[in-house]
Protein backbone atom coordinates (compact mmCIF):
# COMPACT_ATOMS: atom_id res chain seq x y z
CA UNK A 1 0.00 0.00 0.00
CA UNK A 2 1.27 3.46 -0.89
CA UNK A 3 0.75 6.53 1.30
CA UNK A 4 -0.02 10.14 0.42
CA UNK A 5 -0.57 13.15 2.66
CA UNK A 6 -2.88 16.07 1.83
CA UNK A 7 -1.54 19.62 1.82
CA UNK A 8 1.90 18.79 0.40
CA UNK A 9 3.59 17.65 -2.80
CA UNK A 10 4.24 13.93 -2.33
CA UNK A 11 6.77 11.83 -4.22
CA UNK A 12 5.81 8.26 -5.11
CA UNK A 13 8.18 5.64 -6.47
CA UNK A 14 7.28 2.80 -8.80
CA UNK A 15 9.35 -0.06 -10.22
CA UNK A 16 10.61 0.94 -13.65
CA UNK A 17 9.55 -1.43 -16.40
CA UNK A 18 11.70 -1.93 -19.52
CA UNK A 19 8.90 -0.63 -21.73
CA UNK A 20 9.09 2.81 -20.04
CA UNK A 21 10.91 4.68 -22.79
CA UNK A 22 8.72 7.78 -23.05
CA UNK A 23 8.75 10.07 -20.00
CA UNK A 24 4.98 10.58 -19.89
CA UNK A 25 2.80 9.47 -16.98
CA UNK A 26 -0.55 10.22 -15.38
CA UNK A 27 -2.07 9.22 -12.06
CA UNK A 28 -5.76 8.68 -11.43
CA UNK A 29 -7.07 8.45 -7.87
CA UNK A 30 -10.53 6.88 -7.37
CA UNK A 31 -11.97 6.83 -3.86
CA UNK A 32 -12.95 3.30 -2.85
CA UNK A 33 -15.96 4.46 -0.79
CA UNK A 34 -17.71 7.30 -2.58
CA UNK A 35 -17.52 8.73 -6.06
CA UNK A 36 -14.57 11.14 -5.88
CA UNK A 37 -11.93 10.96 -8.61
CA UNK A 38 -8.81 13.02 -9.34
CA UNK A 39 -6.55 12.73 -12.38
CA UNK A 40 -3.09 14.27 -12.54
CA UNK A 41 -1.65 14.26 -16.04
CA UNK A 42 1.58 15.41 -17.71
CA UNK A 43 3.73 13.88 -14.98
CA UNK A 44 7.36 13.05 -15.68
CA UNK A 45 9.93 10.91 -13.89
CA UNK A 46 12.11 13.02 -11.58
CA UNK A 47 15.12 10.97 -12.75
CA UNK A 48 14.25 11.37 -16.47
CA UNK A 49 14.10 7.57 -16.89
CA UNK A 50 17.79 7.24 -15.95
CA UNK A 51 18.93 3.78 -17.10
CA UNK A 52 20.91 3.35 -13.86
CA UNK A 53 17.77 3.71 -11.71
CA UNK A 54 15.44 0.79 -11.00
CA UNK A 55 12.54 3.06 -10.01
CA UNK A 56 10.71 6.05 -11.38
CA UNK A 57 9.58 8.77 -8.99
CA UNK A 58 6.65 11.06 -9.67
CA UNK A 59 5.53 14.17 -7.82
CA UNK A 60 1.88 14.01 -6.73
CA UNK A 61 0.65 17.53 -5.96
CA UNK A 62 -1.93 17.40 -3.18
CA UNK A 63 -1.17 20.99 -2.21
CA UNK A 64 -3.03 22.64 -5.09
CA UNK A 65 -5.36 19.66 -5.65
CA UNK A 66 -7.96 19.22 -2.91
CA UNK A 67 -8.66 15.62 -1.90
CA UNK A 68 -10.34 13.97 1.08
CA UNK A 69 -8.57 11.40 3.20
CA UNK A 70 -9.28 7.70 2.86
CA UNK A 71 -8.40 4.73 0.71
CA UNK A 72 -8.09 5.16 -3.02
CA UNK A 73 -7.35 3.07 -6.04
CA UNK A 74 -4.31 4.65 -7.71
CA UNK A 75 -3.91 3.96 -11.41
CA UNK A 76 -0.51 4.73 -12.91
CA UNK A 77 -1.01 5.40 -16.61
CA UNK A 78 2.05 5.16 -18.83
CA UNK A 79 2.03 7.11 -22.10
CA UNK A 80 -1.77 7.02 -22.20
CA UNK A 81 -1.86 3.28 -22.85
CA UNK A 82 -0.56 0.95 -20.11
CA UNK A 83 -2.21 1.01 -16.68
CA UNK A 84 -0.96 -0.30 -13.33
CA UNK A 85 -3.24 -0.26 -10.25
CA UNK A 86 -2.18 0.22 -6.62
CA UNK A 87 -3.93 0.79 -3.31
CA UNK A 88 -3.14 4.11 -1.61
CA UNK A 89 -4.06 5.64 1.74
CA UNK A 90 -4.51 9.41 1.72
CA UNK A 91 -3.86 10.91 5.15
CA UNK A 92 -5.63 14.18 5.95
CA UNK A 93 -4.86 14.47 9.66
CA UNK A 94 -1.91 14.94 11.98
CA UNK A 95 -1.24 13.25 15.29
CA UNK A 96 0.08 15.02 18.36
CA UNK A 97 1.39 13.31 21.47
CA UNK A 98 0.07 15.30 24.43
CA UNK A 99 -0.17 15.15 28.18
CA UNK A 100 1.99 13.99 31.03
CA UNK A 101 1.63 11.35 33.69
CA UNK A 102 -1.48 9.26 33.18
CA UNK A 103 -2.24 11.20 29.97
CA UNK A 104 1.29 10.79 28.59
CA UNK A 105 0.18 8.28 26.01
CA UNK A 106 -2.73 10.38 24.69
CA UNK A 107 -2.78 11.03 20.97
CA UNK A 108 -4.82 13.84 19.40
CA UNK A 109 -5.91 13.79 15.76
CA UNK A 110 -6.43 17.12 13.99
CA UNK A 111 -7.26 18.08 10.40
CA UNK A 112 -4.44 19.30 8.20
Amino acid sequence: MKHLKTGIVNTLSFVKIKSFTVNSFAIKLDKLVGDYSLTLSSLTDNNTLDSCKDFISLNVDLLSNDIDGGEYSLTLIYDGTDEYVYLVNVEDYTTTQTGAGIYGDSVRFTDL
